[in-house]
């Protein structure tokens, strides 16, 4: 699943598209349309939304697509590594950029792992391919679950000062690829607290803006966990009113997403999922539209029809408010940038999960609504 960045034209330039990383997030954005809000007569000239059987059959078709480039890719790798390990130092530094570099392209860290162990104890003249191996190995623990190890060894790169500063070494894209890939698996695997402390060690340093940037949003997310859920309150785009201080006592999924998003629409099957086993304990979603984001100079309510049909098309048993300026701006309140996003919040009304995806949405939400 990729995952795309909202934008207005009116807000500061976004981050641009990054190299995603975990199996939800393992390929580059697709340049898709956004979709063109509705006419004066209601009706839309939706060119950039496919409907529901192209949108499954688009998915599936790169899903099969990723898995025979995958294993393309780790053959390619796996001959690379096998040249690098025969060369002395000096040739065997730029097989092993080539081979990392690629791997942060197809978000394979654990495969190469081996790799990078070889290039560490290689001693290699490259300062750019020894941040590398480093990098690519901390990722690999944790793919492991090895969460902590990765923090110390994240620690411990940063102090080396000849080789600390990654973004002298990599590209933006590179070092944006990583940290992302770092971020998805600390996120999903539910250690926000070694994601703040990373995060916290990498913005320290960090000197390109667009990568302070990127650190800076991403710490702003990981500061909502524990604390009270911000405010979302209106009407939804069926005009009936939502508040969410008045599902106080249950759980709730707040999802951001747009019609013209491929993966948006992929998730559905798994939300609805979690929504029929759990609803009855106290388990809400609520949607939060972001197409308006595309557009600021079309009214919010020329993107209802869209929307409507959105959630006809997917069957979408939940309300769905659309994002507004001002007070209404909920993707900024939550710090999204990017789609799809979701938030849960647990019966206190208190943020306690971030970008949830299939593997740990189910377990997440099944031990908070336990009696």
């Amino acid at each position: 699943m990729t995952r795309r960045h909202v934008t207005r034209s009116s807000r500061a330039a976004t981050l641009g598209l990054l190299l995603t990383a975990g199996p939800a997030w393992a390929q580059q954005a697709p340049a898709v349309a956004p979709t063109a809000p509705a006419t004066a007569k209601g009706e839309t000239a939706d060119l950039g939304r496919p409907d529901k059987g192209t949108a499954e059959a688009l998915v599936a078709i790169d899903a099969e697509y990723a898995a025979k480039f995958k294993s393309l890719e780790l053959e390619r790798l796996a001959k690379l590594q096998t040249l690098a390990a025969g060369l002395p130092p000096r040739e065997a530094a730029a097989v092993y950029e080539q081979l990392f570099r690629s791997a942060i392209a197809s978000d394979v860290f654990a495969e190469v792992e081996p790799a990078a162990d070889a290039a560490i104890r290689a001693h290699l003249p490259s300062p750019t391919a020894r941040v590398m191996a480093h990098l690519v190995k901390l990722i690999a623990e944790s793919d492991r679950g090895n969460f902590d190890q990765s923090l110390k060894d994240l620690s411990a790169l940063m102090a080396k000062k000849a080789e600390a500063h990654a973004e002298g070494a990599l590209s933006t894209t590179e070092v944006l690829g990583l940290a992302d890939a770092y971020y998805q698996r600390l996120v999903h695997a539910g250690r926000y607290d070694v994601a703040t402390r990373a995060f916290q060690l990498l913005a320290s340093q960090a000197e390109h803006p667009e990568i302070k940037g990127y650190l800076a949003s991403r710490l702003n997310r990981l500061n909502m966990i524990g604390k009270p859920a911000p405010t979302i309150q209106g009407t939804d785009i069926d005009g009936r009113p939502f508040d969410l201080s008045a599902h106080r006592g249950k759980v709730v999924l707040v999802v951001f997403g747009a019609t013209w998003s491929l993966p948006c629409a992929a998730e559905v099957a798994w939300l609805h999922q979690a929504f029929d086993a759990h609803h009855a304990l106290g388990f809400e979603i609520v949607g939060v539209n972001l197409d308006p984001l595309q557009d600021d100079k079309a009214s919010v309510e020329s993107y209802i029809p869209n929307v409507r049909r959105f959630a006809l098309d997917y069957n979408l048993r939940w309300p769905i408010l659309m994002n507004r300026p001002g007070t209404g701006d909920i993707a900024r309140a939550y710090g999204v940038t990017e789609i799809p996003a979701s938030v849960l919040i647990d019966r206190e009304g208190k943020v306690v999960g971030l970008d949830l995806v299939r593997k740990n949405l189910e377990p997440t939400v099944s031990k908070l609504v336990k009696p």
